[in-house]
């Protein structure tokens, strides 16, 4: 607030004797500069900012009606931001929906909109083989029915072995205990 000046209200357009406030190039009652959203005045020296149209606002409501928000935690975004997946995120926000690991050198948008690193993209496809834990990128794969109403598992060829001792089972007669698939040798040994 400053010092007594005579001037005209940026509002009411009357005389000013007395405190007032300066914004926007022109002089203010005090009590006649209030925030566009929510009424409050900035009597209490309380920033006032700018709108894109011309009004008063707070910067509370400043921030949510002209910042974008952040896909990640919901609050309005002042500075840089990153635009994927039709959202705007803070950079700290953009991470992947399953590790929390920053993606910063690139994404996959996964099956419910989110964002994924590359590993828990292919997870999110199914496409991680059971037996060395990567993604399955291209080539043939083997897929091993899940149990029950468990996911189907998928292998890469060369990794579809006997869960004991470990003999390529790709083409093979196999059985299968708890989840694992052993070659027939091993399933007579271990579990008849």
């Amino acid at each position: 607030m400053e010092g007594y000046q005579e001037g005209t209200c940026g509002s009411c357009g009357e005389q000013i004797l007395g405190e007032y406030l300066s914004a926007f190039g022109m002089q203010w009652h005090v009590d006649h500069l209030v925030c566009n959203v929510c009424g409050k005045d900035f009597s209490d020296g309380t920033q006032v900012c700018e709108g894109q149209d011309g009004f008063a606002y707070c910067p509370d409501d400043w921030k949510k009606t002209f910042c974008p928000t952040c896909g990640g935690c919901g609050q309005p975004i002042v500075g840089q931001t990153i635009n994927a997946l039709n959202r705007t995120w803070h950079p700290e926000h953009f991470i992947c929906a399953v590790c929390k690991v920053k993606l910063t050198q690139g994404f996959f948008a996964g099956s419910k909109g989110q964002p994924l690193c590359e590993v828990h993209y292919y997870d999110d496809l199914n496409l991680i083989c059971g037996g060395c834990g990567k993604p399955i990128i291209a080539g043939k794969c083997i897929t091993l029915k899940g149990e029950g109403t468990g996911r189907d598992v998928k292998f890469h060829v060369e990794h579809f072995t006997c869960s004991y001792c470990k003999k390529n089972l790709a083409g093979q007669k196999f059985k299968r205990n708890k989840g694992k698939q052993y070659c027939d040798k091993c399933h007579l040994t271990l579990f008849e």
